[in-house]
């Protein structure tokens, strides 16, 4: 009996654990607003075609990973809101997002 009590503490302790690292992530995250383009040919700060957002105070961010949606849609431009992490790697702002939506 003490044994299944020791097991069953143990795994509710690791189990808050895992909830605990996964608010952390969500608190990583940011929200961007901006206009989709091309991060080579509109944005000038890629070395190939990518995706690119432009917010208002004219920060560029590259996304990584982006879907299908989202690289036909940097040649027709559109208001676009992503939710994800960002980071920088030479000078370059990237954003991994977890959700993208479409600005109407």
């Amino acid at each position: 009996m003490k044994i299944l009590s020791l097991l069953v503490a143990v795994l509710f302790a690791a189990g808050s654990f895992v909830v605990f690292a996964d608010d952390a992530v969500k608190k990583d995250e940011v929200e961007i607003k901006g206009k989709v383009g091309c991060a080579h040919c509109q944005y000038h700060k890629a070395d190939s075609c990518a995706v690119g957002f432009k917010t208002e105070d004219g920060k560029v961010y590259l996304m990584e990973k982006a879907d299908k949606k989202l690289m036909d849609a940097r040649f027709k431009g559109g208001e676009y809101k992503v939710t994800g992490k960002v980071t920088e790697k030479d000078g370059k702002m990237y954003v991994a997002a977890s959700k993208v939506e479409e600005v109407k």
